[in-house]
């Protein structure tokens, strides 16, 4: 029972936008038509049991997807209300390309690409959500809101970024998501996913670290040479993993 449970959310998860309650306030697009945005994506750690499949569900495809690819392009193709529209060129590691529609909802979609620019610290991105009428189980995400401002050597020179950083209240697994957004134009820089959970097929546990980040723009103040996560993300990463250590000898002695 667990297993579909976990299969529906994190099929539903992948999706690049869902229908949810709008918030109320009126956020300005940063971004215009024609910018164009690439990404790296990065396997940063796997860690699994014997007999764990890779990906080991649904909505962690995106670790095969990084695992396998060597950039993505996004290009603004257009702008309707909160609505932008993305066309995403994936170039993969054997050479070959493929091309996909994204449509992100910067006051709702689960992606989070862009978001309103110039937004302060506080300012709430996503409502509650109750996965309970999707999934007939009971979970609530909090509202979910921009933690701080930090800010980030650029080419051009220092420049605000927003952050989201959250851990998912889940039954089944810990989730920990890391966002960054340029300040000025709402696009999003860097994304992190960390996950540590029991494979329900298998019965092993895994563990992993994976990032997507911004490496050129047609924005050239949005170049940044190396993010500047560095020596300061392995002391997380050695963190996390020893968190996330605990909270499966917790889980699994309950």
């Amino acid at each position: 029972m667990k297993k579909i449970i976990l299969t529906i959310l994190f099929a539903i998860f992948m999706l690049s936008a869902i229908v949810v309650p709008s918030l109320s306030q009126e956020w300005t697009v940063g971004v215009t038509v024609g910018d164009w945005f690439t990404y790296e994506g990065t396997l940063v750690l796997w860690q699994a049991d014997e007999g764990v499949p890779f990906p080991p569900n649904e909505y962690a495809l995106i670790l095969e997807e990084y695992n396998q690819s060597d950039w993505f392009t996004y290009t603004v193709m257009d702008i309707v209300g909160s609505n932008v529209t993305f066309d995403v060129l994936t170039h993969w590691s054997n050479g070959t390309e493929t091309a996909s529609t994204l449509v992100d909802d910067m006051m709702s979609s689960f992606t989070m690409m862009v978001i309103g620019s110039n937004l302060e610290p506080g300012t709430q991105l996503r409502e509650e959500f109750d996965w309970e009428p999707i999934i007939d189980f009971p979970m609530i995400w909090p509202p979910r809101s921009l933690n701080e401002t930090t800010m980030v050597e650029y080419e051009s020179g220092t420049r605000e970024m927003n952050v989201l950083d959250w851990v998912h209240p889940g039954t089944f697994a810990y989730t920990r998501q890391i966002y960054h957004w340029d300040k000025e134009y709402g696009i999003q820089a860097y994304y992190q996913v960390e996950s540590s959970a029991t494979d329900f097929v298998s019965g092993g546990d895994y563990t992993y670290i994976a990032k997507f980040q911004l490496v050129d723009s047609s924005i050239n103040a949005l170049v940044i040479p190396e993010y500047p996560i560095g020596t300061v993300m392995l002391l997380v990463f050695i963190a996390i993993t020893v968190t996330i250590d605990l909270y499966c000898r917790k889980t699994t002695k309950q």
